[in-house]
This record gives C-alpha cells, sequence and structure tokens, in this order.
C-alpha cells in the first residue's frame, strides 16, 4: 500500500508534514514548525516548548514511535525526511528528530540552515541542529544530504525527482516522486511571477510529462492574492527611496535574498550605500561561495554591516567582524550619514532608532506579506508606534512568494493530475471550488487521516 498522512499544513499556512509510506519505505515531506498552533498555547521567551514531548502531547508533532530524540531505545520507523525549502515552517521541527534519520535538502537550503543555527535559534543544547564555538569550533549534528535539479534520490521503494521551483527564499524545490502504486508531485512553496518563474515552469513542465496520479500543491495566496511582480516593486521601491533626502529604511524578512537584491539595486540606483544587518550580512557571508546565486560581496564598496549596539558579540559575529573589520556600522554612523544610507532595519531593530534619530523627511518602505494572524498583527501594530515616535511615513510594496490563484489554476490544468491534495492555506475548500470547472478531484486532507495512493 501507498498511502499519504498530513501532520500540518491542513487548514493552515506553514507547518507542513506530509508522511508518504510506500511498503515498508517511510518519508516526510518536509518537516515544518506549526508557528499559529504553538501560538495557542506557548508565549516566548516566557513560555515555550522545553522537550518534544510537549508539542506531542499538545498534538503539533506526530506520535510517532522512535523518531524523536529522547525515544532512546527504538529506532526509528522514518528513512528519511526530504525538505523542500529553507522556510522554518518547512523545516525547523527536524530539531527534535533522533540525528540518525538523514535528512535531504537543496545545497543552499543546508548552508541557510547551518547558518541560521550558527548565529543562534534560541534552542536548548539538545535540539541544535548545528553549533558554533570558541573552542570547538562548527559542528553540525544532523546527517544531511544535498542534491540539486537533475539529480535522482533513491531512498527505499521511492525515488524521488527535485525541480527547482522559484520562490522568495533561493534553493526551492518541488518533488516527482515514484510509488509502487503511482506518482506523486510535490510542489512545496512556488509562485510564478518571480524573477526566476522559469524555474517553476519547468517543474510544472515535467510534472505533466509524468502524468501524475496525485498532486500536493500549496494554495496560500487563494486568500488576498497580490498582483504585483518583482521587477514592479523593483520600480517603485527605487521610486520611493528617491522621494527623500534624509534616511531611507527598509523592514523585509531576514532570508528574502531577492528582495536583498531589490533594496540593493534600489541603493544603487538612489547613489546609497545599504547598510544591512549583521544576521543578513552572516547569510550572505555564507553563501558567498555558491556560484548560482547573483548575490553581491559583502567586500563591495555600497555594502556597509549595520551592528546592533551591545555589550557581548556572538562568536558568528566576531567572525563577521574579523572578516570584514571595515564595513562594521553602528547606529551612530547611521546618524550622521543619514542622505548616504539605505537602511536594512526591522520591528526588532527600532531601539537603535534612539541613536539614529531619523530627521524629519526619511522614510520606511515595509516589503514582506501583511499580518495574516493576531501575533503578527501585533508585532505590526508595535511597528507603526514606532514609526510614529520616529516620523516615518509607511510604504508597504510587495510582491508574494506564493502562486496567485489563476496561475495556480492554470499550473494544475496544465498537471492534470489525478487528484489534487491542498495544502499551506486556511481555505482549501475555496481553492476546491474554484477549480471544479478542471473536473479534477480536490481532497480537503484532515490532520492525522490516512489515505492511499
Amino acid at each position: 500500500m501507498t498511502s499519504l498522512t498530513f501532520y500540518g499544513g491542513v487548514n493552515e499556512i506553514g507547518g507542513n508534514k506530509i508522511l508518504l509510506k510506500d511498503g515498508n519505505t517511510s518519508i516526510f515531506l518536509d518537516f515544518g514548525k506549526n508557528f499559529g498552533r504553538e501560538r495557542q498555547f506557548y508565549d516566548e521567551p516566557y513560555l515555550s516548548p522545553r522537550e518534544e514531548k510537549h508539542l506531542i502531547y499538545l498534538g503539533i508533532l506526530p506520535q510517532i514511535e522512535g523518531l524523536y530524540k529522547k525515544d532512546n531505545d527504538i529506532e526509528p520507523s522514518i528513512d528519511a525526511i526530504v525538505l523542500s525549502h529553507f522556510h522554518a515552517d518547512h523545516w525547523d521541527y527536524i530539531r527534535y528528530v533522533k540525528d540518525s534519520v538523514p535528512v535531504f535538502c537543496g545545497e543552499t537550503a543546508k548552508t541557510m540552515i547551518i547558518s541560521r543555527e550558527l548565529a543562534g535559534g534560541g534552542q536548548s543544547a539538545d535540539y541544535m541542529v548545528a553549533n558554533l564555538t570558541s573552542r570547538q569550533g562548527e559542528h553540525v549534528f544532523k546527517e544531511f544530504h544535498t542534491f540539486r535539479t537533475g539529480d535522482i534520490l533513491n531512498i527505499g521503494s521511492l525515488r524521488l525527482e527535485p525541480i527547482h521551483v522559484d520562490h522568495s527564499v533561493p534553493g526551492a524545490y518541488g518533488f516527482i516522486i515514484y510509488t509502487s502504486n503511482g506518482v506523486v508531485v510535490y510542489t512545496g512553496d512556488f509562485r510564478l511571477h518571480g524573477p526566476r518563474a522559469d524555474m517553476s515552469l519547468e517543474f510544472i513542465d515535467r510534472a505533466k510529462q509524468v502524468h501524475p496520479d496525485v498532486l500536493i500543491t500549496e494554495a496560500t495566496n487563494i486568500v488576498d492574492a497580490k498582483m504585483l511582480t518583482e521587477g514592479e516593486v523593483g520600480d517603485k521601491v527605487s521610486q520611493v527611496v528617491s522621494t527623500t533626502g534624509r534616511l531611507a529604511l527598509a523592514g523585509f524578512y531576514l532570508n528574502d535574498m531577492d528582495r536583498l537584491m531589490t533594496f540593493w539595486q534600489a541603493a544603487k540606483a538612489n547613489r546609497r550605500q545599504l547598510a544591512i544587518s549583521a544576521k543578513q550580512a552572516w547569510l550572505v557571508h555564507n553563501l558567498r561561495d555558491d556560484r548560482h546565486l547573483n548575490l553581491f560581496k559583502l567586500e563591495d564598496p555600497g555594502l556597509l554591516i549595520f551592528q546592533r549596539e551591545k555589550k557581548r558579540l556572538y562568536e558568528w559575529e566576531k567572525i563577521l567582524t574579523n572578516h570584514y573589520p571595515d564595513k562594521v556600522v553602528d547606529s551612530y554612523y547611521v546618524n550622521a550619514h543619514q542622505d548616504e544610507l539605505l537602511l536594512a532595519a526591522s520591528f526588532f531593530d527600532m531601539n537603535e532608532m534612539v541613536e539614529v534619530q531619523p530627521e524629519p523627511g526619511s522614510i520606511y518602505i515595509l516589503s514582506q506579506s501583511e499580518p495574516f494572524s493576531e501575533q503578527m498583527e501585533i508585532d505590526f501594530n508595535k511597528l507603526i508606534n514606532w514609526l510614529e515616535i520616529c516620523g516615518l511615513p509607511l510604504y508597504h510594496v510587495h510582491a508574494s512568494g506564493h502562486v496567485n490563484p489563476d496561475q495556480l489554476k492554470w499550473a494544475i490544468s496544465e498537471i492534470n493530475p489525478g487528484k489534487v491534495y491542498v495544502v499551506h492555506t486556511e481555505r482549501p475548500k475555496l481553492l476546491e471550488a474554484y477549480i471544479r470547472d478542471l473536473g479534477i478531484k480536490v481532497v480537503c486532507p484532515e490532520d492525522g487521516v490516512e489515505y492511499a495512493v
């Protein structure tokens, strides 16, 4: 028997954990963190899950014997975890899984996961994926196996073909999976309006060729889709920066390399230097040898590294400072060079505004998704409060990392699977109704229910 069981991404955005069983072979497609479900029970940093048993008890982690680190005497029944991309809602819970379970992911995703962990994931030592200390240096605890488009993964009775897709983080993949009872296609997260739409089109074309029995697809943007392309975002951001002769500030997700390049190009177009956060610089530093990415070099004269005021530097910050000693600037430097800079500053950098003191006429550009949860709404309102105090008007300019409804419908029609399973959306039934004229069976899966392929 071949079956699918969905333990996350069901009626929610993210948290994908899809168990694929094929005879004696079992793998997870993604093993992501459920941010929304955790927020129902926890309030970090005051109350956080300390061990996997807490998340299992709450039904957030699947109760699978032998899978987790505390099941010392039981061998895991899972042969591997296959990750589609770097976003935490697709990989972060691997930290609770035994280190003996192999993790398959793209080369870029591995680099970004380890970079994040070395910069401090906020986890206890028992659940670190990687660690960096002054004595032992860098240590990776997981058994990673990396791939790129064109590779074939043989895991037990399963054969997987990873194919790159365009998303708001580099190194994203969809998969064509050959099982004993048919072909399963999993999109991961993808879009068709980004700078590498050609990669997503390549994935769709390949999926079409294999005539899949099952398609598992995201449908994040079935509600509140935005029509801007990445090119249009770049033009608008550059235009907004040109409206001020004072400080321009930018808020965007740390790992969104496309958006980082957007602001890099806007800074150059407006003859400014781009000052990015230390964590963004650390990520760029670790990706510097990835020949498939078109990233700037930290040595570029148009680039600075903005370091928050703090009493002690972590090991990764020391490495960064030693590599680029002439690049690191603080809030006092920003204060003195406001008309020369485009400063990357998120909500978590707002304390630095006390020393930065943005001059009247300065602006703030937010380029990330609008809040879709209560906690995100609270954080957004706090950001607005800071901007009001600082006299910074807010411009919201963003293109989503997820496919728009019309393009998703076209992709499903092109692939033409036997049935579609809808994940990574709060409104799967909306997609079911939207594409009913295609004549393709749509399944809105229930959490923990096993479905035969």
